[in-house]
């Protein structure tokens, strides 16, 4: 039955996984893997994520290439893989030897499904970035950790020891977000020992924080380089009373700007359902499902108070957590028609909440800059200029860029005084242009722009005569539209 479960979530992800253009945090991707080694990691310490996705996303490419579809191949397998590591995890956490079951039987298989079919899920398992690369190894770990405490006496124990401790080792490596999931797994750990009195395991797990501190020290020093540059200036908004009731819909419906009183009612549901869970739920493994969920909850709204670093795509891992609660808490509503049909009717809801929502993004008629890019490849000559209105839209178009052309990137300042998050750890000095009255007359030139991320058209001299425009609606709709203009210097 998992194979199934599991061609049913692949089926899902290819989905129209290439019916919505690249956009500017997959161009990051796309465009790090096509410098030498050393110097990608060096623009990648200039950013703000680490470097592991990066570097297997560039390795992926050597064999697969970087079309579209292969740069958000990766991301499906490994959110195909998210699904299988849930289902060992729940399979082993619910019905682990020597302790109490609180579920066993089909629960794998529900929560596996409901991974499967979860539109928070499978929209980042459509992106060229690391998230889908980070909920497989959380869960990995989270599997690997149950098998290493597990009170069977005849079980070796060391190698999960070793595999939780890479698999942590991973997480760290693939996004910042994990820290708090990876804290949650040591608060389960430290109640687990105290609480079973096994304290002999105390020293294994201590060993592999070691060991994972050993492994973090060659990028220790770049993290604290881009921790600080995050602390000092970043463009994600302040949080405000519907952050995280919103975050709670998009993890089990996705979608975006949910009405208030929905999002009322979804919380106290929410809380209910996490109440029945700890109450119903017999299971030792409960609370290590309820720390990776809340923890990094807690810790997102406590750093927010002072830097803004709250942002509902950060949840896509709490949120495997969420969705696994959900399971076993409906798993153990007491009769069989009302369990059955509140997962079925869960089930229904949440495949019609997934089509519905690519029903809005109106992706037909969004082509984005798949289609602005098309325009200029096919007519643009080898002496016309490329200028780009915003660094919103401008590494798509390089990704997308298929003339000798090098783009330049509109600017009033030097890359020394633009905000780091505009992308300065991929350009460079003539990447910019910082006076357009400099062309020549009967210079041809391109101008790409943006009604997205608050974009504009710029300001252009009075000399240049507009000989063509079109314009191509992005999706989602936060991205505005994208304008193609062609002028003349006169």
């Amino acid at each position: 039955m998992i194979y199934i479960i599991l061609i049913v979530s692949a089926l899902l992800r290819f989905y129209n996984n290439t019916a919505v253009a690249l956009w500017h945090d997959e161009a990051f991707s796309a465009l790090y893997i096509r410098y030498p080694l050393g110097e990608m990691i060096q623009r990648i310490i200039l950013d703000v994520h680490p470097p592991l996705y990066y570097l297997v996303l560039r390795l992926w490419a050597m064999f697969a290439g970087n079309s579209l579809f292969s740069l958000r191949l990766l991301s499906i397998i490994f959110g195909v893989l998210t699904v299988w590591a849930g289902y060992m995890f729940v399979k082993t956490a619910f019905s682990a030897q020597g302790r109490s079951a609180s579920g066993g039987g089909k629960l794998p298989l529900v929560a596996a499904f409901l991974l499967a079919i979860n539109p928070f899920q499978i929209q980042y398992a459509l992106e060229a970035r690391m998230y889908t690369l980070g909920t497989f190894l959380i869960l990995l770990a989270s599997y690997f950790l149950v098998k290493a405490l597990v009170r069977d006496v005849h079980s070796t124990r060391k190698k999960y020891w070793v595999g939780f401790t890479l698999a942590v080792a991973g997480c760290l490596y693939t996004h910042y977000y994990l820290v708090f999931s990876v804290a949650a797994l040591g608060l389960y750990i430290l109640f687990d020992v105290f609480t079973t009195r096994r304290f002999k395991n105390l020293l294994p797990a201590v060993l592999s924080a070691l060991a994972v501190t050993v492994l973090y020290i060659p990028w220790l020093k770049s993290f604290f380089e881009q921790a600080s540059r995050v602390q000092a200036s970043y463009w994600i908004p302040a949080m405000d009373r519907w952050s995280v009731p919103g975050t709670i819909w998009k993890m089990v419906f996705g979608g975006q700007g949910i009405r208030p009183l929905v999002l009322v009612i979804a919380s106290v549901v929410t809380l209910a359902i996490i109440v029945y869970f700890l109450r119903r739920v017999h299971s030792q493994e409960k609370w290590l499902v309820f720390l990776a969920l809340a923890v990094p909850f807690l810790a997102a709204v406590l750093i927010s108070m002072k830097s803004n670093l709250y942002l509902d795509r950060y949840f896509v891992f709490a949120s495997l957590y969420f969705t696994i609660l959900i399971a076993a808490a409906l798993y153990k509503l007491p009769n069989f028609f009302l369990r059955w049909g509140a997962l079925i009717l869960l089930s229904v809801a949440i495949l019609f909440a997934f089509f519905k929502n690519w029903e809005l993004l109106n992706i037909h008629n969004s082509p984005g800059m798949a289609a602005a890019s098309e325009v200029i490849n096919l007519q643009a000559q080898k002496n016309d200029k490329i200028i780009v209105g915003s660094s919103f839209i401008y590494f798509t178009f390089k990704y997308y860029n298929e003339t000798l052309i090098a783009p330049q990137l509109i600017s009033d300042r030097p890359i020394k005084d633009i905000p780091h998050f505009s992308g300065t750890a991929i350009l460079t000095d003539d990447d910019l242009i910082l006076d357009l009255n400099k062309f020549a007359k009967g210079q041809e030139v391109w101008l790409l722009w943006t009604t997205g991320f608050g974009g504009s058209k710029p300001s252009l001299p009075r000399n240049w005569k507009q000989l063509s425009e079109r314009k191509y609606a992005d999706s989602p709709g936060f991205k505005g539209e994208i304008y193609v203009n062609k002028y003349e210097v006169n």
